[in-house]
């Protein structure tokens, strides 16, 4: 039972993570369809930057990075998406803490049995 238990909060975290990240990767794209700010990726073309395509995936690639705080440094936000990628990463920050006090305090004797040993 217990282990059910923790198999479905570990699937409910990968969603809610691609769900956060797949939802930032969309404001990025609108903000850069709106010409209020862009990612840039250094090691590619202007011109492959233009493609559709290429900004999805790049802002799904950078929503991911800025998300789990891994920051590799071969893309950059300019304009607004600068704001959105700090919020991001305090979101990316402190979930993990959330889930870990949601858990703490919807299952207190679990908490409390482990505490005790």
């Amino acid at each position: 039972m217990r282990k059910k238990i923790m198999v479905n909060n570990i699937i409910f975290l990968c969603i809610l993570y691609l769900f956060v990240a797949s939802g930032f990767a969309l404001i990025y794209l609108v903000v850069d369809s709106l010409n209020l700010g862009f990612i840039k990726d250094h090691y590619s073309s202007l011109l492959h930057q233009q493609q559709f395509v290429d900004k999805v995936t790049r802002s799904f690639y950078f929503s991911i990075t800025t998300l789990f705080s891994v920051g590799y440094g071969d893309m950059t936000p300019f304009g607004l998406s600068k704001g959105i990628a700090i919020f991001e990463s305090l979101i990316g920050y402190v979930l993990p803490y959330v889930m870990v006090l949601n858990y703490i305090l919807y299952n207190p004797k679990f908490f409390r049995k482990h505490l005790n040993k």
